[in-house]
């Protein structure tokens, strides 16, 4: 087979044999010659007709001749259309070629967007920046994506990501994702043949939840682990050559890669619409069914423990690993031993968040008599009434230190229904304000944390879960700062959290390695202060997958699944990760996960609140 024909066949996917059979079989009877079968195959892969002129040592008027006497009414009669709509217009020819529906394409992809599903390699775009001429050139890199022309794509993809680092000093994780995976695609059939093996993870974000800030912090983690894969790869294949991967490659840069086989990651984004009302997760089966024809080793997610909880059932019966970077319910501690065999969580459990806090407030009010304490939190929420728990069966083991008054579970309902309960608080002269909003299930339920936030009721301490950790706070702060609302030297908001770039063991300049990296790698795309514990806890959960593949030969989901069982659970090995050693017990928890204090302060060199690591560990 020639050259042309088969890269006709690997890059895009076309079943040419069954496509030459249907022209000659066309009602115009002029037999298609080699000379014409080649012009064909370059066309299709976008070279113009001076390009095929010149590789086939022909006149551009023969090119011309020999489209418009011979090829165009064949492929006008095979494809039933007009001769005068394709003429010259090789992408409406491709498109149709590539359409699912056609019988000319090989293997046709799975229809990733429907009522119930949204997932995207490259043919679409959830974060999407408010700049008109950024937003265009997204959308012209997820139409070449759609149509198989990946070198295209990729080109539309680091433009826009460039425009956008320029315009607001921060790279956009989706598109990365996207550069990453049309650079594969392109060079698909030069990877096979240098046994660099392409590795397909699924990544559940929720883009609905505030704004899409949520999802944007766990893919910077993605993104950026991606990126530190599949560059050494790329550099194997020259392809600075063809694409300036300058445009993507931090000036500081670290390989991951601890062997000399190397791998390559491409990333499926999925949006999780985040429904705590749905009977079941249709996201996660739908996914887990599409899993063997996108050749899925494993999943990250989901954000909210109720929706990991739910999704679970479906990985597992399909054989799927589940890594979890941020669902937090002691419920998942109890899952069933099948399910367990699928579950590995990298974020620390809501018994170990509580006992934390707990733990720091002990310790901070030990010699100041008896202090008051509110909870406010979501009765509808397994993962919010889980925390709740946990807190009030700690802090209960000081009696002579905290009283507790009446608890609010309606977080989530009508903000006048919250005042009425916290002027009732502000009367009883409280002391410590706990608020846990749930995951994003409920849009209240964050807007609501954010006006408790920014109340001052007499000098009291509110302090919150790891879902209160959220850039809005910084916000409406702000907010309030700048109608002098706010006294800066008596603001007192902490966070529980897995993780703070400023940590003392696993920070920007502690003595993990791993971390340090990726604080440098991450402040160069991101900036510092973006790098949050959902980015950190994300980055890890590719990390352990990659370090099994990087042992093991791994051929599909299932030897992923038995070889991270016996590695993680059987042989109780240990990877070092960005948020500490990572070991796992049976049930899939994380065996001493890390838990960070951390607190809303304004720094008056910036001018703007932030926030900062506290202490560095609690226990």
């Amino acid at each position: 087979m020639l050259p042309n024909i088969q890269q006709v066949i690997e890059h895009l996917n076309i079943d040419i044999d069954l496509f030459w059979e249907k022209l000659e079989s066309s009602d115009y009877k002029k037999q298609l010659s080699h000379i014409d079968k080649i012009i064909i195959c370059q066309s299709l892969l976008g070279d113009s007709r001076q390009e095929i002129a010149s590789k086939l040592n022909l006149s551009e008027q023969n090119i011309r001749d020999r489209l418009s006497k011979y090829i165009y009414p064949k492929i006008a009669a095979a494809l039933q259309l007009e001769q005068e709509n394709i003429a010259g217009n090789w992408v409406l020819i491709l498109n149709c070629l590539l359409d699912p529906n056609n019988i000319y394409k090989l293997n046709p992809a799975p229809q990733l967007n429907n009522d119930n599903f949204q997932g995207s390699f490259g043919r679409q775009v959830f974060l999407y920046p408010p700049h008109q001429e950024i937003v265009k050139l997204q959308i012209s890199g997820t139409k070449f994506y759609q149509q198989g022309l990946y070198y295209q794509a990729a080109k539309c993809f680091i433009w826009s990501w460039k425009q956008e680092r320029e315009i607001y000093q921060i790279g956009n994780p989706e598109i990365l994702i996207y550069i990453n995976n049309s650079l594969l695609e392109y060079k698909q059939a030069l990877l096979k043949s240098r046994n660099i093996k392409i590795y397909t993870v699924a990544v559940v974000v929720p883009f609905h939840h505030n704004q899409g800030h949520i999802a944007a912090e766990i893919l910077r983690g993605i993104a950026q682990i991606q990126l530190q894969v599949n560059l050494p790869i790329f550099d194997k294949l020259s392809l600075d050559q063809e694409i300036n991967l300058d445009d993507i490659k931090p000036e500081i840069f670290f390989n991951l890669n601890q062997t000399n086989s190397p791998i390559a990651l491409k990333i499926l984004i999925v949006n999780d619409p985040n429904n705590l009302y749905n009977p079941y997760n249709q996201t996660a089966e739908t996914l887990a069914t599409l899993a063997s024809k996108l050749n899925l080793i494993a999943v990250v997610g989901h954000y909210s423990s109720e929706m990991t909880e739910k999704a679970l059932q479906f990985y597992s019966q399909q054989g799927l690993v589940l890594v979890n970077s941020s669902s937090t319910s002691n419920q998942l501690s109890h899952i069933s031993p099948g399910e367990s065999l699928s579950f590995f969580r990298l974020t620390t459990q809501d018994n170990i968040n509580a006992l934390g806090l707990a733990s720091y407030l002990q310790a901070t009010f030990a010699v100041k008599g008896v202090k008051k304490v509110a909870i406010i939190y979501n009765q509808n929420s397994s993962y919010s009434r889980s925390y709740k728990k946990s807190f009030q069966s700690e802090l209960s083991k000081y009696p002579e230190q905290f009283l507790f008054l009446a608890e609010c579970g309606y977080i989530s309902e009508n903000y006048y229904q919250i005042q009425s309960y916290l002027e009732n608080l502000a009367a009883n002269d409280v002391d410590i304000i706990i608020v846990i909003p749930d995951g994003g299930l409920e849009p209240n339920s964050l807007d609501n944390a954010g006006l408790i936030s920014r109340l001052n009721l007499n000098q009291c301490l509110i302090a919150g879960s790891a879902t209160f950790y959220q850039e809005n706070i910084l916000y409406w702060l702000h907010e309030r700062q700048q109608y002098n609302l706010i006294n800066p030297d008596k603001c007192q908001i902490i966070a529980c959290i897995p993780w703070h770039w400023q940590s003392h063991e696993n920070g920007c300049h502690s003595d993990n390695n791993i971390s340090q990296q990726f604080c440098q790698i991450g402040t160069q795309l991101w900036g510092e202060e973006n790098l949050t514990w959902r980015s950190a806890t994300a980055f890890d959960s590719v990390l352990i997958i990659m370090r099994i593949l990087e042992r093991y030969p791994i051929e599909d989901s299932h030897s992923l699944l038995v070889h991270s069982n016996q590695y993680f659970k059987e042989q109780r090995q240990q990877v070092q990760g960005v948020t500490g050693i990572i070991a796992f017990h049976a049930n899939g928890d994380r065996i001493q996960p890390p838990t960070e204090i951390v607190g809303v302060q304004w720094n008056a060199q910036q001018q703007k609140w932030q926030w900062n690591l506290i202490v560095h560990r609690c226990s």
